[in-house]
């Protein structure tokens, strides 16, 4: 489907043109190996309006019927029974990086797809899924979506660190047990006083506006789980449960969806919008002025601004 796709030369073939023209920082925070990209076609992405008042006004573009004419289409059936469109992501980061939406126009909410995306991750071994909660980072947050790209894309998944975004890291070999501890993790935010009296929101928020917490999800699936590691015999690897773990799922709590240098004036703003891509280890901006002015200790600044520590 990718490469007929960009064999269309339309929209897409020009931004994966495009990554070839991305320039690149390596920055080490806290011994985290993070990078920045400066991509100038994920300028919508980085400034999207999410506001209700701008949601109802455009046309939503994961929906059949905003769909671009040269946009393909695969329908995956989830084991869950719900149905879910695979495209090409026309406004790329990674090659190939690929949506996934809902079939049906409805929210974006985690918990209803998160077995759904689990299963996905089995299904694709060689990409890393990812979820963008509706106040940190999705640009279509009235339309429930995941995203897909490469396996060791981002950083965090070969350098897994506490210290640049507080993440927490979940394995188990089972889905169904696996499910359950991401859940728990979840299940760790706060409940402000007010929303636990009314019952509006969703378990684990922590805004009292908002029907869900602010989550960024990373998971991917070790097909190989068997295979000796850190300097296990394939012997231990095989009796040692804690070597054999197949799903890897990584929390980000979120407690602002974007940092202050967003909104500073305009000889000091940064225009870095975090999402998961960004918490973890790739900073992705659209303009040179903000490539140029985010160092390492900035960015490392920005991240634990917009991060939430619960543990």
């Amino acid at each position: 489907m990718f490469s007929r796709e960009l064999a269309s030369h339309g929209r897409a073939f020009v931004n994966y043109q495009a990554l070839s023209q991305v320039e690149v920082k390596d920055m080490i925070i806290d011994d985290f190996p993070a990078k920045l990209f400066f991509n100038p076609a994920r300028v919508r992405s980085v400034m999207a309006d999410v506001s209700p008042e701008a949601l109802q006004k455009r046309a939503c573009f994961l929906c059949p019927d905003g769909v671009e004419e040269n946009q393909l289409t695969h329908n995956w059936e989830s084991p869950t029974g719900h149905t879910y469109y695979i495209r090409v992501n026309p406004f790329p980061i990674f090659s190939p990086h690929f949506t996934v939406s809902s079939s049906v126009h409805e929210r974006q909410e985690l918990l209803p797809h998160l077995e759904a995306m689990l299963h996905l991750a089995k299904e694709l071994p060689e990409m890393t899924i990812f979820y963008n909660g509706p106040m940190c980072g999705a640009s279509a947050p009235d339309h429930m979506h995941f995203q897909a790209v490469p396996r060791h894309s981002l950083p965090i998944e070969d350098h897994f660190s506490t210290n640049y975004a507080n993440a927490i890291l979940v394995q188990e070999t089972d889905l169904q047990s696996h499910l359950e501890a991401v859940k728990r993790v979840l299940a760790m935010g706060t409940i402000p006083e007010e929303a636990s009296q009314t019952g509006s929101l969703t378990i684990g928020a922590s805004h009292a506006e908002e029907y869900e917490p602010r989550w960024n999800i990373v998971s991917w699936y070790e097909p190989d789980s068997n295979s000796p590691q850190d300097g296990l015999t394939a012997a231990d690897s095989q009796t040692s449960n804690s070597r054999r773990r197949s799903f890897n799922t990584i929390v980000f709590f979120r407690k602002e969806s974007r940092p202050m240098c967003f909104f500073a004036p305009e000889e000091e703003r940064i225009l870095f919008s975090p999402a998961t891509v960004e918490m973890a280890g790739i900073g992705i901006v659209a303009n040179r002025e903000s490539f140029d002015r985010l160092t390492p200790s900035k960015l490392r600044d920005i991240i634990r601004e917009v991060a939430d520590e619960i543990i």
